[in-house]
């Protein structure tokens, strides 16, 4: 069985959007919680080739998402009541780890949120503490969130399923975070938001296009969704966990740093 799912990201604003188009089948309930498999290719506005491709693989309690461009993967261990969460960070071109704990994360955010409210720029301060008019339709699923800053316009069908919905809106909103603190970006709160109003609706997304009204640019994606693992997934995983265990552990800004240089390095010789 096979669903649509997309999600946003920019060089601009490196927001993550989980979105799906289900089709659930009882019989494949149960091992929700277990495997799951995105696809998901991002565009801009209506053009046919992606400008990004990622894979992410639901595997029991951790989630892997593998980026092509530049070769990276990001492991995610969610917070539990005797353990926090984590995020471990591979560059597969320079063999470097590192690992940044949720509350970390938290506490980043939570200072950027309170400088951005300070600020003159509107859409800095509008991220801060967004504020959107919403609505939903439940006889054609769509939802949207609109403001003068900040749209988005969002196709949805029901979940069948509400522990997998809100698993999905776990990672969703951790992943907005730590893409906020690795690229420097405006608070994630609109992307927060959308994540509550799905779950609140009990609702996953076909398609999400997301309009910033400050830039013009509008982005949507398209996932490809599986709820089981395949024998090629399993062994990237089994490849991620040999990683983990070789790849030389180095600080955060070592980490940002090297990855910043060979990007800039890979788009010179593009």
């Amino acid at each position: 069985m096979q669903v649509r799912f997309s999600f946003f990201n920019s060089s601009q604003f490196s927001w993550f959007a989980l979105l799906a188009a289900v089709t659930f089948a009882y019989p494949a309930i149960n091992c929700i919680a277990q495997e799951l498999r995105i696809e998901t290719d991002i565009f801009a506005e209506d053009e046919e080739e992606p400008l990004s491709r990622t894979v992410t693989l639901f595997d029991s309690n951790t989630v892997f998402d593998f980026t092509e461009n530049p070769p990276a993967v990001a492991v995610f261990r969610p917070p539990s009541p005797s353990h926090e969460g984590q995020f471990i960070l591979l560059d597969l071109q320079s063999e470097k780890r590192t690992e940044v704990s949720t509350q970390r994360i938290t506490g980043l955010i939570d200072k950027l949120v309170r400088w951005a409210r300070d600020q003159k720029d509107p859409l800095l301060k509008f991220c801060a503490d967004p504020q959107f008019e919403e609505s939903f339709d439940a006889s054609t699923g769509m939802l949207s969130l609109t403001s003068e800053m900040w749209n988005y316009h969002v196709a949805t069908v029901p979940a069948d399923d509400p522990t997998t919905l809100k698993r999905y809106r776990e990672f969703t909103d951790w992943y907005t975070r730590l893409n906020t603190m690795m690229h420097s970006t405006p608070p994630p709160g609109p992307r927060l938001e959308l994540n509550k109003a799905l779950e609140k609706h009990g609702v996953v997304p076909v398609e999400i296009r997301r309009t910033v009204d400050s830039s013009g640019s509008t982005l949507r994606a398209v996932h490809l969704f599986t709820w089981r693992l395949s024998r090629e997934d399993r062994a990237r995983l089994e490849e991620v966990r040999r990683h983990l265990a070789t790849f030389e552990k180095v600080d955060n800004a070592k980490f940002i740093a090297q990855r910043f240089e060979s990007e800039l390095v890979r788009g010179q010789s593009e």
